[in-house]
């Protein structure tokens, strides 16, 4: 019975199996925020209708799918998200929402508890109202989504506080943790600004420096370490560079199907073709899923290889090349070397509140 299976066990079944078991939806680009580090090339796209979204969680059961992210922009934009919240779990999928929590009231906070949404993750990008608020270039945002934090704990809804790092906010780390510590929620933060969807690379600006990087990846909050090299398999020239092509999936607000929303690679689009039908015979989806480590033979002959978190998406988007080297990822690897740490599966690490 699949209740009795772990969260890493579905994962690896549905890899076998080319099953998107997990979707990230954007529900739309339209946001209330304006952040500088924002990867969406444009904020005008408000979604399908509500009626192709409950076509497409039909499409989702469908196609195996267990977990979906609804996101945007900001998806409270949307009069009827709640709807579609609603309908997701009607079609007894979980539910995560990425959201900046500035348009929550505890009325919603008390409808999304009584819809037992799986988890709700905030953007705050620190716990010093005036730097999260000149990131937002929205001033009063801090206090809103603080707000929202206390409403959600206090609603005992599972609570994430998400923060990518950058020059504007690296020196508050501590101070962040501590109030997530405070407020009881887990807090994930990412190390990596990326370009835009559009390879617009303006946001790079907001990078941490090489001085600031070497304290982020030294600290294990941040950089998730691990005490050995990674290691794939006995023959890690055959293992895949990421396993989101086969398990995993994104939409845009305009229907378009990718494997991940950091890969820019469209399989299709659900207006014109079923979701299962992308996601199986999309003749670019199964060119993604034939690549093997052997194939990035930059990667292979590499002496930063066991320190490196290179992302495919990342590399192509940002160097040109799916099969070449991700310039980011093997600065931070050249940093973890220095450092002689490891690490973990991911760039991303998540704190689990105490």
């Amino acid at each position: 019975m699949i209740a009795d299976l772990s969260i890493g066990d579905i994962t690896s079944l549905a890899k076998q199996k080319i099953v998107p078991v997990s979707m990230l939806v954007e529900v739309c680009h339209t946001c209330n925020e304006n952040c500088v580090h924002c990867c969406l090339d444009e904020h005008k796209s408000k979604g399908l209708q509500f009626y192709q979204y409950e076509k497409l969680f039909d499409q989702m059961v469908e196609a195996g799918t267990l977990f979906v992210i609804l996101t945007g922009g900001e998806p409270f934009m949307r009069p009827d998200f709640m709807d579609m919240v609603r309908s997701a779990r009607e079609h007894h999928l979980s539910v995560t929402i990425f959201t900046n929590g500035t348009l929550l009231t505890k009325k919603l906070i008390w409808e999304l508890k009584k819809l037992f949404v799986q988890e709700v993750h905030v953007s705050l990008y620190s716990a010093f109202p005036e730097i999260h608020d000149g990131i937002t270039k929205i001033t009063g945002s801090f206090k809103k989504s603080l707000r929202a934090l206390k409403w959600l704990v206090k609603a005992g809804i599972t609570t994430r506080i998400k923060c990518p790092l950058m020059n504007k906010n690296i020196s508050g780390v501590d101070n962040l943790k501590k109030l997530a510590k405070d407020l009881k929620v887990n807090l994930q933060f990412t190390s990596v600004i990326t370009s835009k969807n559009d390879s617009d690379d303006s946001t790079q600006s907001l990078r941490m420096t090489r001085e600031q990087t070497i304290i982020a990846l030294a600290d294990s909050k941040i950089d998730k370490h691990s005490h050995l090299p990674k290691n794939f398999s006995d023959h890690p020239e055959d293992c895949v560079p990421c396993d989101v092509v086969f398990n995993g999936g994104s939409i845009d607000p305009c229907g378009n199907v990718f494997v991940c929303n950091q890969l820019r690679i469209c399989g299709g689009n659900i207006l014109n073709k079923p979701l299962i039908d992308i996601w199986k015979h999309s003749l670019k989806f199964q060119k993604l899923r034939k690549i093997r480590l052997k194939d990035l033979w930059d990667c292979m002959v590499c002496e930063l290889f066991k320190y490196c978190t290179r992302c495919p998406g990342l590399a192509l988007l940002e160097d040109g090349n799916i099969f070449g080297c991700s310039t980011i990822a093997k600065n931070n690897a050249t940093i973890r070397k220095e450092l002689n740490v490891y690490p973990g599966q991911t760039h991303i690490f998540t704190e689990r509140c105490k």
